[in-house]
């Protein structure tokens, strides 16, 4: 049954500010399977950009660990690892059903924007560990490792405003535009003056 109800900014927000502690206590502790997920996914994703210069993506706890084909030093010949920290990335799963649950709208809608919605969070939360796991590679570990992937100046810069959005940018818009792109009439019942003009004959 369609709602009736009338959607206001401090209604909405108010709204927003009781689902959303829950909703970060319950991301909190889904993190380990949020992680898993994530470890799978962006382990084959790395393994298809980065070359052969990823090996493997492990996951310890709520976070992940990039294991890369170059060794330690010359002196030490295991292979160089570092830690990252999805959760950065992650708080869209969070934000976004919080928006959700917020809004006035049939139980049957809101489990649709639910499914659509997480799954491009997940596509974000996917980017930004890609290029965070690349800016890292190319840009923290030293020039010798940039050089053995085969960089250019300009895949460099690529790799650099890949990150800068995934870290940024994608992570704090998107859950906004996809409340905004799946909640039109919502949005004019906030904001009335967005509302299309209706033509005068």
């Amino acid at each position: 049954m369609p709602s009736n109800k009338k959607l206001s900014v401090k209604g909405f927000l108010f709204k927003i500010l009781i689902f959303l502690p829950a909703a970060f206590v319950l991301w909190y502790y889904l993190m380990p399977a949020i992680v898993f997920l994530i470890t799978l996914l962006s382990k084959s994703v790395l393994l298809l950009v980065a070359g052969n210069a990823v090996v493997d993506v492990e996951q310890h706890g709520r976070v992940i660990h990039i294991v890369t084909k170059f060794a330690k030093s010359a002196t030490n010949t295991d292979s160089l690892a570092f830690v990252m920290d999805v959760m950065k990335y992650a708080y869209g799963l969070a934000l976004f059903p919080a928006m959700v649950l917020a809004t006035p709208k049939p139980w049957k809608d809101k489990f649709q924007d639910l499914y659509l919605g997480l799954v491009i969070i997940f596509i974000v939360i996917l980017w930004g560990v890609t290029f965070d796991t690349m800016q890292t590679l190319v840009f923290q570990l030293g020039e010798g490792i940039g050089e053995a992937m085969g960089t250019t100046a300009f895949t460099r810069e690529l790799i650099a405003l890949g990150y800068q959005l995934g870290y940024l940018i994608l992570p704090a818009i998107t859950p906004i535009i996809l409340w905004f792109t799946m909640n039109q009439k919502q949005l004019i019942e906030l904001a009335p003056k967005f509302a299309p003009k209706k033509k005068v004959k």
